[in-house]
This record gives C-alpha cells, sequence and structure tokens, in this order.
C-alpha cells in the first residue's frame, strides 16, 4: 500500500505498484486499466496524485489512452512496414489488425511557392488536401495530410465520402489510371499539437513519429506528398531498404 509518510511521492509509489503489476500480469496487454476514481479509493488518494501516476506510465509507452473510453495497457507494438509499395491497408492487414480510415476534411489551396516545388506544378495551380485519420482495430494510428495537384485528379472530392472507409492509392488507380509508388520518406519525432491530441486521443507527452513522403506514378511524375503523424506509443516503423533500391 501507500506509505504517506515516505519520503518518495506518493504518484511515484503509485506508478510502481501499477508497474509491478503490469510485470506481473495483473494487467494483460490491451486491457483497460481500472479508472481513476476507482483507483484514488482503493490506495486513498486523491485524483490529482493518481493523475500523475498515470500520466508517468504513459511517458513510459506502458499505457495509452483513447477518449471517452478510458486508460488502456499497451499492447506490442504495432509494426509499420515502409517501402516503395507501401500501402496503410496492406500494411495494417500483414500486421493481422483491421484497417480502417475516415476522412476528416478536404479542401483546396494554391500551390504556392512551397506546394508547386514539391508536387512539380506552377505555384497558381491548385492543390486537393485530404485529411485523413486512420485506424488499426478501431485505435487511432496516424493522421495524415495529402496534398495533390487538382489539374491531375480533378474532381477527388466528389469521390471521397466522409462516412465510408477507403483507400488512397487504390482510388488513385481505379480512377486516374495512377498506380503510386513512393519516391522519398523523411523521418522526424515531434510532440502533439491540440489537433492531433484531439484526432489521435493522445495526451501531450505522447511522441509522434512523422513521416514525410513523395510518390510518384511510372513515368516519374510526383503524384502526392504525403505528411503523416503515427502515435509513438503504438507505432514501430521498419524500412524496406532492398524494396526501395527496386
Amino acid at each position: 500500500m501507500i506509505n504517506k509518510n515516505s519520503e518518495v511521492p506518493c504518484y511515484s509509489q503509485l506508478s510502481e505498484i501499477l508497474l509491478g503489476q503490469i510485470r506481473t500480469g495483473a494487467f494483460p496487454p490491451g486491457m483497460q486499466l481500472p479508472t481513476e476514481i476507482a483507483i484514488s479509493k482503493k490506495y486513498k488518494l486523491n485524483r490529482h496524485t493518481v493523475r500523475r501516476a498515470i500520466d508517468k506510465l504513459e511517458a513510459e509507452g506502458l499505457i495509452y489512452r483513447i477518449k471517452g473510453k478510458g486508460t488502456f495497457l499497451a499492447k506490442t507494438k504495432i509494426p509499420y512496414n515502409v517501402s516503395k509499395k507501401t500501402q496503410f491497408t496492406t500494411s495494417i492487414l500483414q500486421a493481422g489488425l483491421h484497417p480502417d480510415a475516415r476522412l476528416l476534411d478536404m479542401y483546396e489551396i494554391t500551390a504556392g511557392v512551397e506546394f508547386s516545388d514539391r508536387l512539380k506544378i506552377q505555384p497558381a495551380e491548385k492543390v486537393s488536401v485530404l485529411e485523413i485519420l486512420r485506424y488499426a482495430d478501431g485505435i487511432p494510428f496516424s493522421y495524415t495530410t495529402s496534398f495533390l495537384s487538382a489539374k491531375k485528379c480533378p474532381g477527388i472530392q466528389n469521390l471521397l465520402n466522409r462516412e465510408r472507409s477507403f483507400s488512397l492509392y487504390q482510388l488513385l488507380e481505379e480512377h486516374y489510371g495512377i498506380k503510386a509508388t513512393r519516391k522519398s520518406s523523411r523521418f522526424e519525432v515531434a510532440m502533439p499539437d491540440d489537433r492531433d491530441m484531439e484526432s489521435l486521443q493522445i495526451s501531450p507527452k505522447t511522441p509522434l513519429l512523422v513521416v514525410k513522403s513523395l510518390s510518384e506514378s511510372p513515368d516519374g511524375e510526383i503524384v502526392e506528398y504525403c505528411l503523416s503523424k503515427f502515435r509513438g506509443d503504438l507505432c514501430s516503423i521498419t524500412v524496406d531498404f532492398n524494396d526501395l533500391r527496386g
């Protein structure tokens, strides 16, 4: 139990108790932890102390929160393979999980200097922007913003439905005859902003794996610039160099 006369802060004692329970298998991977109220009552602590203990475990990647649902013990990290032929749906299926995707927003912007350079189009041309939230077994997994030349993919917004899951690459191939493959990817680590936290249902302490990628058509034209933010507490990315060389 908690020793309130100890020099060790109560939240640290509680986090060690919960950690011990995790290590002994009291909480199997993916299991929902008791609520903060339940833990407060059991250990006779205020909710602020309990929250600090849980925050500590979350910062160590041992648990994760889903807004409106509760706190869960982290599963084995989901493997995600990055290669020339990477597709979210395929990668998640290979991990033995159910993929899903929801369109959060779609709009057009003028390319300007930044996106004319990335997409190799004129600065005055229009760019279609798709904000997509992707799931693995119902858990928010990545928040992706795709930028595509509106000229190369005319009317793409009319093909999308916010209520229906879809594969962007499959849509590009079926409706525009564009078979996109990855040209390059750059990896960074960042902390989430307010939109990331809301969409991915994470705390400000959960790191993001940020992947900035370019995709191209078979004739070498740039098809998409993509900014993907993966939950660092759930994702393990592998780069397939053999495939990228191909």
